[in-house]
C-alpha cells in the first residue's frame, strides 16, 4: 500500500464506422483508457475511438487545400452542447425580452436606446423629423436579429497566418550549429543540451518565446533605450487553405490550385486520391474531374471527422473528439482538446483555445480606457479620444450613456461587454502553417512548451522526422506541418476583430490532469514530475514512477490515488 501526504515534506452525417456506446464520464473514462492502452502496451492514439463521441452542433463541410492535394473534413461545431445559430437565436430572444418593458413584442426607439448594442448616435434635426411624422419608430425581432448578424458575422469564420512558419526556421537554425543546413548526429545528441540553454526562467520547461533570438534593438529607435520591444502580432487573414463547400467557386479554386497541366480537368494523381474516392467523384468514367464533376465534392468521402465544443458544459466532455480518420493519430498527449493526424504529405494538428470572449474584450478595452485617461481622473473627456479615429464616427456620445459629456469606466465595460455577446456565439477557426514541425515534433503535448519528457527524447523525436533515409535531417525534409484551432470570437473595440491571437497556436496552456496533489506539485506545468518537484520521500517516487522513466505522469499519479481510494473503502 503507498501512503503519501503534502504534509510529509511539505511545510453526425454518413457516419461510416459503428461506435461502441459508452455511459461513464469523458474525462473518468478517457483516463481509464490510457491506463489500459499503457499496461497493454497499445499507444493511446489507437485507443482513442473507443471513447464516447458528441455530435451535437453545426456541422460544416471544409475543404483543407494542402500541397499535395484536398482533405475533405466534417465539422460539428457546438458551445456548451448547442449549435451556435441556436445559441444565437436564444440571445436575441433574451435581449427582446430585457428590453421589451410594455411587452409589445416590439422594441420603440427608447427601449432600443437602452441596449449599447443596438443604440446609435442621432442629429437633433433627424429626431425631430421622425418626431413630427407621428408615427412611432419601432423596431421587430428580425430588426433586432440582422443587427446582432451585422456585429456577430458568420457563425463560423475561416483564417488563416501564414507567417508562423517562420518560428520554425528560427528553431531549426539554432539546432544547425555550423549552418550546414542539416541536423547531423551530433547537432541531434546535443539537441537537449542545446535546448535547456535557452531555459532563462530555469523552470525546466523551454517555451518557444525562449527558444527566439533576442530582438535586434535600433540604435536609432528613440525608445530602444528604454528596452521596450514590441512584439510581432501574427498576421490573420480570410483563409484560404480551408474552404467551404457551399462555395460556389470552389470548383475554379481547386483548379487553379491542383490542375498542374492546365487542361481545367483534374486527374488522381493530381489530387493525390485514393482509388475509391476518386471514383466516387468520376461520375462520366473518363478518368478525369470536370468543374461539374468537382462541384459534388461535398459528397465526397470524409477524410477527418470532428466534434468540437467550444465550451463543454463540464470537463467530462472532452472539447476536441475525432469520430472518424483517414489517416494516423501521432498525438502522445492525455489532453481532451487536441489531436494530431498524420495524413499523406502532411501533419494536422487540431485545438480548441479556451477563452473568455467577455472578460477578454472588457480587460483589452479598459488597459486602453486607462492608456488615454491622460489625467487619471477616471474619467474620458472628448479631449482624450480626439486622437483615436473611431470616437470621430459617434462613438463617444454611443458609450456615454448618461450624456454628461465624459465616458466612465463603468459606461465603458458595459459598452463592450454587450457589444462582445454576439461575437462570442461565433467560432474562428484558424489555420496555422507551421513549416516542417521541428518545434511541433518536440513539443509532442502540444501546450507550446518543451518540458524534461520531451527534452530528454528530442534525438530520438528529431531522428524520426527523416524520409530520405540519408544521414541528417534537412530544414525541408519532414513533412509539412499546419495547427488548426478553434475559438470563440472576441470583440476588439480597439484593432482588428479577426486579428490572430497574440500566440502562434502552438502556444496553448495544456489542459491540467491528474489528481490535487500532483498539479500542486507539477509547478512548471510540463505534466510530468521530477524528483525536484516531489514534495515526498525518494522511495514513495519511486513507487508512484511504475514504469521506472524517472517521472510521474497523471496516468501513474491517478492510477496510485485510485489504488489507494479503493483500499481505504475496502471491506
Amino acid at each position: 500500500m503507498i501512503e503519501f501526504r503534502l504534509s510529509d515534506r511539505e511545510s453526425n452525417p454518413n457516419q461510416q464506422h459503428e461506435k461502441i456506446s459508452l455511459t461513464m464520464g469523458g474525462k473518468r473514462l478517457f483516463l481509464i483508457i490510457a491506463m489500459t492502452c499503457s499496461l497493454l502496451r497499445v499507444p493511446l492514439a489507437d485507443c482513442a475511438d473507443h471513447a464516447p463521441i458528441q455530435t451535437k452542433g453545426e456541422v460544416r463541410d471544409v475543404i483543407l487545400m494542402l500541397e499535395p492535394g484536398p482533405l475533405h473534413l466534417r465539422l460539428h461545431i457546438a458551445l456548451g452542447g448547442q449549435s451556435l445559430p441556436a445559441i444565437r437565436e436564444a440571445y436575441v430572444d433574451r435581449l427582446m425580452q430585457t428590453l421589451d418593458q410594455d411587452e409589445d413584442g416590439k422594441l420603440s426607439q427608447e427601449e432600443m436606446t437602452r441596449s449599447p448594442l443596438l443604440r446609435t448616435p442621432q442629429r437633433p434635426l433627424a429626431a425631430s423629423f421622425l418626431k413630427s411624422l407621428g408615427t412611432a419608430q419601432t423596431f421587430t425581432r428580425s430588426d433586432i436579429m440582422r443587427t446582432v448578424e451585422r456585429v456577430g458575422g458568420e457563425t463560423i469564420a475561416y483564417r488563416e497566418d501564414t507567417t508562423s512558419v517562420n518560428n520554425d526556421q528560427e528553431l531549426f537554425n539554432f539546432l544547425d550549429q555550423d549552418s550546414s543546413g542539416q541536423l547531423d548526429r551530433m547537432e541531434l545528441v546535443a539537441a537537449a543540451r542545446r535546448v535547456l540553454e535557452k531555459d532563462l526562467d530555469r523552470d525546466e520547461v523551454v517555451s518557444f518565446e525562449e527558444l527566439l533570438p533576442e530582438p535586434v534593438v535600433d540604435p536609432s529607435d528613440p525608445i530602444a533605450g528604454l528596452g521596450v520591444v514590441t512584439p510581432r502580432r501574427p498576421s490573420a487573414g480570410i483563409s484560404t487553405m480551408i474552404r467551404d463547400t457551399r462555395e460556389t467557386r470552389l470548383s475554379l479554386r481547386l483548379l487553379r490550385q491542383y490542375d498542374a497541366n492546365r487542361d481545367r480537368k483534374l486527374s488522381q494523381s493530381e489530387l493525390a486520391w485514393d482509388d475509391a474516392s476518386f471514383r466516387f467523384m468520376d461520375t462520366s468514367g473518363d478518368g478525369l474531374l470536370d468543374e461539374v464533376e468537382l462541384g459534388f465534392i461535398h459528397q465526397s468521402p470524409v477524410d477527418l471527422e470532428l466534434a468540437i465544443d467550444l465550451e463543454p458544459v463540464d470537463d467530462t466532455i472532452p472539447a476536441v473528439q475525432v469520430i472518424h480518420a483517414n489517416g494516423k493519430r501521432i498525438e502522445r498527449t492525455m489532453r481532451p482538446d487536441f489531436a494530431k493526424i498524420q495524413f499523406e504529405g502532411a501533419i494536422v494538428s487540431f485545438t480548441r483555445r479556451k477563452i473568455d470572449p467577455i472578460a477578454t474584450a472588457v480587460d483589452n478595452a479598459m488597459i486602453e480606457f486607462n492608456n488615454m485617461d491622460i489625467d487619471v481622473n477616471g474619467y474620458l473627456e472628448k479631449e482624450e479620444t480626439e486622437q483615436r479615429v473611431r470616437f470621430a464616427r459617434g462613438l463617444f456620445q454611443t458609450i456615454d450613456f448618461d450624456g454628461d459629456g465624459r465616458i466612465s469606466g463603468e459606461e465603458m465595460e458595459e459598452y463592450v461587454r454587450v457589444r462582445s455577446e454576439p461575437l462570442a456565439t461565433s467560432c474562428r477557426v484558424n489555420i496555422f502553417d507551421t513549416g516542417h514541425g521541428f518545434f511541433m515534433a518536440l513539443d509532442s503535448s502540444g501546450d507550446g512548451r518543451i518540458g524534461f519528457r520531451e527534452r530528454r527524447d528530442s534525438a530520438k523525436t528529431l531522428a524520426m522526422l527523416d524520409r530520405d533515409g540519408q544521414s541528417g535531417v534537412s530544414m525541408e525534409e519532414p513533412v509539412r506541418h499546419f495547427h488548426v484551432e478553434f475559438v470563440r470570437g472576441a470583440y476588439r473595440l480597439f484593432g482588428a476583430n479577426d486579428e490572430s491571437a497574440d500566440e502562434t497556436p502552438a502556444f496553448q496552456q495544456r489542459s491540467e490532469s491528474g489528481p490535487t496533489w500532483f498539479r500542486r506539485m507539477d509547478r512548471n506545468g510540463d505534466g510530468d514530475l521530477v524528483w525536484g518537484e516531489f514534495l515526498g520521500p525518494r522511495d514513495v517516487f519511486h513507487q508512484l514512477d511504475a514504469d521506472h522513466d524517472g517521472l510521474i505522469d497523471p496516468v501513474e499519479a491517478t492510477a496510485a490515488e485510485n489504488s489507494q481510494n479503493n483500499e481505504t473503502s475496502g471491506p
